[in-house]
């Protein structure tokens, strides 16, 4: 053991070594080229500053608006920021954005969340991908492990901080992302990227696009091979250093068409299909037979997923757009612990009026099936079931005063199987001009129970010297978690190069729910006494908060940008009050780092060279079980040809392994490893 240190403080001095040269090396590439010409904006790759700031979105509303123009605390990733990021996953790039707490658990799953609540069951985030949601209904999360797509045929990230049930529906309490990939229109021909490195033992992804007509397409397939982490402290399955199985093995087709049909009819179809392998490593209780211990274990979960996209748009008249998304989703997941298969049709329909009595009018509504099945295991049991959700909206647009003061109200109306009607209202506005815009939002949105708290019965602890057993149960007592959010934002264009964004807000949380072990209700059962731990709304909270972001493209060939997140959050142990809420409740405060930072830096020294940094910071947080710690990207492109780009990318090279979060109920958590890696990409 004592060469592992020895190893880790040589491997740190020779890669700072090596980001020192690397960065010289820049410099040097980049003198001679400043000097001698200054670059016109349609010289450079990167996107312009001006298409930016001004880039049409359409998730806050569920209709087009530009981005300066919107009253919400909206953040839009583009194509070229993910590119010159130097990342290889979705979740890492979000990490460019204010207000968001990314982390992994281990080397292939993430744990993301929006203003607070970020921990392996974050639930009170929506995401989706082309507006098709990846929420699961099973424990009101993501499985980001199977989330990917290619990163060259993404479009943009949309993110929306604060709620959008009043359009999206429950669960978009907190925030919304939303993956938007691109028009086959603007991927013809082909693409080949291919790449290694010291943890990315290798992927790569192909796509070919071509037009017929008016009928664009595209086809793409990639596949992924990454290395697993190291084993920490807390995992006792591994010893502490050597490396941990929890790898990814992963490979994913896919297709685009999209038929402009005519002048007012927009066809899109689209349609995915995976399956991955992925380790991981945890405990488990195997039986419920007297004295029996948990487990420890290492596992390769096995996850397979297919989905069809259509959607329709057309103008009925100048001023009225006709709008229908339908999908159907599959996907199966089998770990140790649990194993379940879902299949979810959906279709939903939108009537915008533009200009009706001086307003702008959203009408829509959505029907939703999801058939559940699943494989019991000896430390999970869950019903089969088939539950259905229906819901109504209506958005309705004032602008006064030539556009520049807009009035927003909305509501939606939803249920599902488990719970009644339930009302989201939002009421927003914003003033804005050329320079600056002000606004204001008021909402309420809700988090609906999901089938674990609906019936699931899950055995999560076992003592090996008595007969002691803690069973999860959820008896259906959940009720709906409700979200009021009060926000104010500022938006301001100091120059034509420079955007500058400050967000406030306060969150009311009602009806948190939460595990709480009852044993004065214990029964025995084949010999073991057998404690449950009843899922219940057991917290009110509060939080309130400030996210700050910025852009600056001080020369053609430079451009800052960064962002600061600052999260206050109290809990409550309402109704219940005793030690067990008592550390719900610092666990809950706990759950996100109070602060956090991003700044990063692109430099163009000519139309063939890019250059990025990006320095992140999140601040301790889990009651100080995750230390504050500094993470540094960097990323060198080159551009020998027109079609050829070569990358080398380094993430965290600061540092040679880190722990950015705690163990769960899931799986244990395990080391970080620094990476790097090399990427080669051919267009033609």
């Amino acid at each position: 053991m004592l060469g592992i240190p020895c190893i880790r403080q040589f491997r740190s001095a020779y890669i700072r070594k090596c980001c020192a040269l690397f960065l010289l090396v820049v410099l040097c590439l980049a003198r001679p080229v400043w000097a001698e010409q200054r670059l016109t904006a349609a010289e450079l790759v990167s996107l312009r500053f001006e298409e930016l700031v001004n880039v049409t979105i359409s998730t806050l509303s569920k209709r087009d608006e530009k981005y300066l123009a919107t009253a919400g605390a909206v953040f839009v990733i583009s194509s070229d920021d993910i590119r010159r990021a130097g990342v290889r996953s979705i979740p890492d790039a979000l990490r460019l954005a204010p207000g968001l707490q990314v982390s992994q658990t281990n080397m292939n799953q993430f744990q993301i969340g929006i203003r607070g609540q970020a921990d392996f069951w974050t639930d009170l985030l929506l995401v989706m991908v082309d507006g098709r949601p990846i929420y699961n209904t099973t424990f009101s999360g993501v499985w980001w492990v199977t989330q990917n797509y290619p990163l060259e045929e993404i479009e943009r990230i949309e993110i929306i901080r604060g709620p959008g049930g009043s359009i999206w529906g429950s669960n978009a309490t907190n925030g919304i992302i939303n993956v938007i990939t691109k028009n086959a229109g603007s991927t013809q021909g082909l693409r080949v990227t291919a790449g290694a490195g010291n943890e990315e033992k290798g992927f790569t992804s192909l796509r070919y696009g071509n037009r017929v007509g008016n009928l664009n397409y595209r086809f793409y397939g990639m596949g992924e091979n990454r290395h697993g982490g190291l084993a920490n402290t807390n995992n006792a399955v591994i010893p502490f250093g050597q490396e941990t199985p929890d790898f990814r093995r992963f490979d994913q087709e896919g297709f685009r068409l999209d038929w402009d049909m005519n002048e007012s009819t927009n066809l899109s179809l689209h349609g995915d299909i995976y399956r991955m392998h992925a380790g991981q490593i945890g405990h488990w209780v195997p039986a419920i037979t007297p004295g029996q211990a948990h487990v420890q274990f290492a596992w390769v979960n096995e996850f397979d997923g297919r989905n069809l996209v259509f959607r329709l748009e057309k103008k009925l008249r100048r001023d009225v757009l006709f709008k229908t998304q339908m999908f159907y989703d599959q996907y199966h997941v089998a770990t140790r612990i649990f194993n379940e298969k879902k299949n979810t049709l959906d279709a939903e329909f939108q009537i915008d009026v533009s200009r009706l009595l001086g307003q702008n009018i959203s009408i829509g509504a959505n029907i939703r099936d999801v058939k559940s099945r699943y494989v019991n295991t000896p430390q999970m049991q869950m019903p089969d079931r088939t539950t259905k959700l229906t819901s109504f909206f209506v958005n309705d647009e004032i602008p006064l005063f030539h556009d520049r003061l807009k009035l927003t109200a909305g509501i939606k109306m939803e249920r599902n199987s488990f719970t009644t009607w339930e009302y989201q209202p939002s009421v927003r506005a914003i003033y804005s001009e050329d320079r600056w815009a002000l606004w204001a939002a008021a909402s309420r949105a809700v988090r609906t129970p999901n089938d674990m708290e609906s019936g699931g019965r899950w055995n999560v602890k076992t003592t090996g010297g008595l007969p002691f057993l803690l069973r999860v149960i959820g008896d259906g007592s959940v009720v709906t978690e409700k979200v009021d959010t009060y926000e104010a934002g500022i938006r301001l264009r100091p120059s034509e190069q420079s955007l500058v964004e400050l967000t406030a807000f306060r969150i009311f949380y009602k009806n948190v729910p939460d595990t709480h072990a009852s044993a004065a209700n214990f029964f025995i059962e084949n010999g073991i006494v057998v404690v449950p731990v009843n899922l219940i709304n057991m917290l009110n909270g509060n939080g309130d908060g400030v996210e700050a972001n910025f852009r600056y493209q001080p020369r053609q060939w430079l451009t800052l940008k960064g962002s600061y997140t600052y999260l206050h959050q109290l809990y409550d142990d309402w109704p219940i009050k005793d030690a067990e809420s008592n550390s719900t409740v610092r666990s809950t405060k706990g759950q996100d780092p109070a602060n956090r930072f991003h700044i990063g830096v692109s430099i163009d020294p000519s139309s063939q060279l890019e250059f990025d940094m990006n320095l992140y910071f999140p601040g301790p947080f889990r009651q100080g079980a995750i230390e504050g710690h500094h993470r540094l990207d960097a990323r060198l492109g080159w551009k020998p040809t027109e079609n050829i780009e070569i990358s080398l990318a380094g993430r965290d090279i600061l540092r040679y392994s880190h722990r950015e979060n705690t163990d769960n109920s899931m799986e244990y958590s395990t080391m970080i490893q620094q990476q790097y890696y090399l990427s080669l990409t051919y267009r033609r």
